[in-house]
């Protein structure tokens, strides 16, 4: 094999220019018996399962024999998958050897055939008539397979069909019957047969390869020759440049006389057009500016008025733009911004407005007879052109759109009102899950100006004191005794009453607030839980949000609460959502592995309804999983299969379980029986305030048969 050098000429593929006619015809048959390759194993192994399975009762004296040929040719069936595998790294170098290739792809088919004449000189003889057929047309059929498969070589496709035909046909023609004789004359007429198809498919596929690989030479001698004709003109403007060097050397004293002016005028002109352009354009995309549009749109609405016509404004917004810029800097968002500009000006109609809004954000505005569908059809685009991957030096990033869409007259009668609704659908549709497009309704301004008004109070609801936390034990499933206590967070809020988590958890998220919530939580978790160790030490569980881990927090975040309560890591555990699932492992495996190593316990919440995987159990360090309460809610039914496959998964793993939202006593029947050794529920106590936890972990034995209210 040639050594590579970089000074070889190559074509487009990265083929070596310098090889010969011979070796690129080795080389492109050894490609396509490859490219073929991993089909002749499988159906050489279906048909293996499917003699072996016919001669399986009937000779039950020669059965060990059979296995060992079905154990050879299993054997050199994986060795070839392997090998075949294994070429596609070797075939990625450009000096790869043809030759080495198709000895390499020979030996394994070759050793195949042989298996398949050890078995025809052994078993064949012995076989009734229906059997003898039934082998003769598998036999055949793996033959006739052999005719496409192993086109790019004759001697192969040649070899094989005469392995699988030649010698059952000899056998067959030796053994007495007219039916043998039949089978045996077939055998050599299909093989005769399939020479002159194999010849047939052969030549095509050669014939195909050369003239591919001819126009490739063609197409490489063409960018040759063009690059010498660029060359040529390089040349050609050198000479001319020369020449005009000279004339202007001639001139010298004229220009000296003139410069001053035609400089003054050149910059008067190219200052007047570039404040002409700023005035109008956006600077870095060129797109219109936001005054621009304000006062195309309100031109637009006049004539739209007048015509008794309808205008779409559509407000589209970056998804995952500020990780471009905190990740590959400014320079890279600045790429992002101009290329998204580039693409959305590719699908905008000639009548319509484009505009860039500021900072990740543009703006789409165009009258039409039906502006619904209108908007509809031109957002599908802008959504779909947006998604697509973009080139940044050496990486690839994607961004992705979240788009809002306001109608006039039905959502408002001037620019700034039309913005404004599309600004709310557009935060709407940010709401609901990126990437996605909602038009404006007024229901969606009240919905949004109670969000914003919930965002505001939560901000100020640690300060304010309006946060408190409650405790619900966990039990024994056989004795009743606590075992330890999940905090769960309240909201009591002065303006809104109060507040379910549900409710203002994934604003909190979305806010970046849950992660000064989270430590909060967990300050006031573990100076609670250190009041009732003295007497009782029992674990306390907090559930803490994948952004603490993601954010890097969440480890200062225990040691800080751990140190000022004085709380035993021991009795501190951590509960985690499956949307842990979906961060980056690298990050969030070694925050938790240092957590258990200080002798927090971490717990799984939730399991089985998100992003939950066998392989992220086995990865993550996790001590316990909690089954999420809707599978509870049926697990007298429905749901007895899987909580029983979750307990099996759990054993697998040696991972403690626990069932949240046990609300009956069938319930609770239903998940002893199943071995589920932990329940949490108002079957056993509503959450407790934290007065009232020392009371019930004194009663701790009796806790099972009390029902405790808050």
């Amino acid at each position: 094999m040639r050594a590579p050098h970089q000074s070889t000429p190559v074509f487009p593929d990265h083929t070596p220019l310098t090889l010969s006619d011979v070796e690129l015809d080795r080389r492109d048959a050894a490609e396509l018996l490859y490219q073929n390759g991993l089909s002749g194993p499988l159906l050489m192994c279906l048909a293996t399962g499917l003699t072996v399975g016919i001669l399986w009762v009937s000779h039950a004296p020669q059965i060990p024999e059979m296995l060992a040929w079905l154990a050879i040719v299993l054997l050199i069936a994986v060795g070839r998958s392997v090998d075949i595998v294994a070429s596609k790294q070797r075939r990625a170098r450009p000096d790869w050897d043809g030759r080495t290739e198709l000895i390499r792809f020979s030996v394994g088919l070759v050793a195949t055939a042989a298996t398949w004449v050890v078995f025809v000189l052994l078993f064949l003889p012995t076989l009734d008539g229906l059997q003898r057929t039934t082998i003769a047309i598998v036999l055949s059929a793996m033959a006739g397979g052999s005719g496409g498969l192993l086109g790019a070589s004759l001697p192969l496709a040649i070899t094989f069909a005469g392995a699988m035909l030649l010698p059952a046909s000899f056998i067959l023609l030796s053994l007495p019957g007219r039916e043998n004789v039949i089978l045996g004359l077939s055998g050599i007429g299909y093989f005769i047969f399939m020479c002159i198809s194999s010849a047939v498919v052969h030549r095509g596929t050669m014939s195909a390869i050369r003239t591919a690989r001819a126009n490739q030479r063609l197409v490489f001698e063409m960018e040759r020759e063009r690059q010498r004709s660029d060359q040529t003109n390089t040349e050609l403007i050198r000479a001319q440049t020369a020449l005009n060097e000279s004339l202007e050397t001639l001139e010298e004293r004229i220009r000296e006389r003139t410069t001053d002016l035609e400089r003054e005028i050149g910059e008067r002109e190219r200052y007047g057009r570039e404040l002409s352009r700023l005035a109008l354009h956006d600077s870095l995309t060129g797109l219109y500016n936001r005054a621009t549009l304000t006062e195309r749109l309100t031109s637009e609405l006049r004539g739209a008025e007048t015509a008794g016509a309808s205008i779409a404004v559509l407000f589209l917004d970056l998804d995952r733009f500020k990780e471009v810029n905190d990740l590959l800097g400014h320079h890279a968002g600045d790429q992002v911004l101009r290329e998204v500009a580039k693409r959305m000006s590719e699908l905008v109609p000639p009548d319509a407005i484009l505009a860039r809004w500021g900072g990740d954000e543009f703006l789409f505005a165009q009258r039409s007879d039906d502006a619904h569908a209108a908007a509809q059809a031109i957002g599908d685009r802008f959504l779909r052109s947006v998604a697509e991957p973009i080139e940044i030096g050496n990486d690839l990033v994607r961004v992705g759109a979240t788009i809002g869409i306001s109608i006039f007259p039905d959502h408002g009668q001037t620019a700034d009102e039309l913005v404004r609704a599309a600004d709310m659908a557009m935060y709407a549709a940010k709401h609901d899950g990126r990437g996605g497009m909602r038009t404006f309704t007024p229901e969606l301004a009240t919905a949004l100006g109670k969000r914003h008004a919930l965002e505001q109070a939560l901000r100020d609801a640690i300060a304010d004191k309006a946060l408190r936390l409650v405790f619900q034990p966990i039990v024994d499933a056989t004795t009743g005794a606590c075992t330890s206590l999940e905090a769960l967070l309240r909201w009591e809020g002065a303006t809104h009453g109060s507040i379910g988590p549900s409710e203002f958890i994934p604003i909190a998220e979305q806010t970046g607030d849950i992660v000064a919530i989270g430590r909060w939580v967990l300050e006031h978790a573990c100076a609670a839980a250190a009041t009732w160790q003295a007497e009782r030490p029992t674990p306390v569980a907090v559930n803490v949000s994948v952004a603490q881990i993601v954010g890097g927090t969440l480890l200062a975040d225990v040691h800080r609460a751990l140190d000022r309560s004085g709380l035993d890591a021991t009795l501190l555990h951590l509960e985690v959502t499956e949307s842990l699932f979906a961060t980056d492992h690298e990050q969030t495996i070694p925050t938790l592995q240092a957590l258990r190593g200080m002798g927090t316990r971490i717990s799984l919440d939730d399991f089985g309804i998100g992003f939950s995987s066998l392989g992220y159990l086995r990865t993550l360090p996790i001590d316990t999983i909690k089954i999420d309460k809707t599978f509870i809610d049926s697990v007298e039914g429905e749901s007895r299969a899987i909580v029983e496959a979750i307990q099996s998964i759990a054993r697998a793993f040696d991972l403690g379980v626990v069932a949240e939202g046990v609300e009956t006593e069938a319930q609770a029947v239903a998940l002893r029986a199943l071995g589920v050794r932990s329940l949490q529920g108002f079957y056993f106590s509503r959450p407790l305030e934290a007065h009232a936890v020392r009371v019930a972990l004194e009663a701790r034995d009796q806790l099972a048969d009390r029902a405790l209210s808050t």
